[in-house]
């Protein structure tokens, strides 16, 4: 990686640095919403893998977050202490019961989602790989006056991906089921620059996925 390369992706974390919640010193509440209904692995730190697993959250469970989405990782009160969980299995608002879920999908250990591109996702606005293709994005961004969406994910029982830059090659910083509300910052082409009411998480969302 050059360091131009280095330079611009530290750029564009610090811009959003700016935006993300400090942790609050009594924590806010949260739910544990996983697609397929299973529990979600609580962590020792912020890694994947088997060997930090210390215990299990059963879905919709509430959790007390004292950090959210720094580097796709929320830090939760956990037993006397605290603990790590992947930040897109938390929503703000309680999920649907379990037997709303329809076509189960593994939560698995990666975490970024597996997305099947199409031949021109290279250039599409919404596949933007490259710092150059990220940073021309935000440049174009136009501010707005804030105003509320509603999450439209393409199944009822589905959710959507807030990432942390407009790129679905992006880590996901959150998940949201159908009808939650996010306030949108800034536009862009395809995407919209959002921020979570409930824990001012800020991050964005493709537009398909939701409705003014």
């Amino acid at each position: 990686m050059t360091r131009k390369t280095v330079s611009a992706v530290m750029a564009v974390l610090m811009a959003l640095a700016l935006f993300l919640p400090a942790a609050q010193a009594d924590g806010w509440t949260m739910f544990v919403y996983t697609e397929n209904g299973k529990a979600l692995n609580v962590r020792s730190s912020m890694e994947t893998g088997s060997e930090n697993i210390i215990g299990y959250l059963a879905y919709a469970t509430p959790v007390t977050v004292y950090s959210y989405g720094v580097g796709g990782w929320a830090q939760i009160a956990y037993g006397a202490g605290s603990a790590y969980v992947m930040s897109r299995y938390l929503v703000s608002h309680q999920p649907p019961p379990v037997s709303q879920i329809s076509t189960p999908r593994p939560q698995g250990n990666s975490s970024t989602p597996k997305t099947t591109p199409s031949p021109a996702a290279s250039t599409s606005t919404k596949d933007a790989v490259t710092v150059e293709e990220i940073n021309s994005l935000l440049r174009n961004a136009r501010v707005v006056t804030p105003y509320q969406i509603t999450v439209r994910p393409p199944r009822a029982s589905g959710w959507v991906y807030v990432r942390w830059v407009p790129s679905r090659n992006a880590r996901p910083l959150a998940t949201y089921p159908a009808d939650s509300q996010l306030t949108v910052l800034a536009e862009l082409k395809d995407w919209y620059q959002v921020q979570d009411p409930a824990n001012g998480c800020v991050g964005f969302v493709y537009k398909s996925y939701v409705v003014n």
